[in-house]
């Protein structure tokens, strides 16, 4: 069912997606000047309040217009954690545009609240084993740089983009960059990296090339 609610009345809920000021503001701008393309969606609770399952960016950016209302898609049943889970997942997946570091972080939600391993993840998303694993080598190549404060651009960026850069500020290749401190399992003609702590990276690097 779809319908205004006034906005006093919904409440934030769990969003697997990290908040951006800058996003929200942006996105503040746009529903100013297009209005509110697609409907949030809220589920009713027991107190008449609704809370946010999905479009928390669009909820946060109408109300620092300062709107009264907001158009909403409600569900009709109530859903659980994991439920609610899911159907951002779906959401953000449908949109294409979440970031490594942002996949990781639902990632670890998942692991440590709702007990749902690697390999069910990846099936969750569509993906391989291999696509969840290389957000985490995207995230660790953020963290050996900045450490714990990531700057929010960088935090945008997906794993492809993470890769580059990385190896464009070192001045080698995207190949060795993508090698460096791994050891890699050799299928055919695929290579899956893991991480680990083999110091012998110039023999891994031979390695790869005398592969291709």
């Amino acid at each position: 069912m779809q319908k205004l609610i006034e906005v006093s009345k919904i409440i934030q809920g769990k969003n697997i997606r990290t908040e951006c000021d800058a996003e929200i503001s942006e996105l503040a701008e746009s529903i100013e000047k297009q209005g509110l393309i697609n409907p949030i969606l809220v589920q009713k609770l027991e107190s008449g309040q609704y809370e946010v399952i999905a479009g928390h960016r669009r909820f946060e950016a109408v109300k620092r217009l300062g709107l009264p209302y907001i158009e909403c898609n409600i569900v009709e049943d109530d859903l659980s954690e994991k439920e609610i889970i899911l159907t951002q997942i779906a959401e953000n997946v449908q949109r294409k545009n979440m970031s490594a570091f942002e996949l990781c972080e639902t990632f670890d939600y998942l692991k440590e609240k709702l007990h749902i391993n690697q390999k069910v993840i990846a099936k969750m998303f569509g993906k391989s084993d291999v696509w969840v694993t290389n957000q985490y080598q995207a995230l660790r190549m953020l963290e050996t740089e900045y450490g714990k404060d990531i700057p929010e651009d960088e935090k945008k960026k997906s794993y492809a983009d993470i890769k580059n850069d990385v190896a464009a500020k070192m001045g080698k290749s995207v190949e060795w960059i993508y090698c460096k401190g791994m050891k890699v399992k050799v299928v055919g003609h695929t290579y899956t990296l893991f991480p680990t702590d083999n110091k012998a990276e110039n023999a891994l690097r031979k390695f790869i090339e005398g592969r291709k």
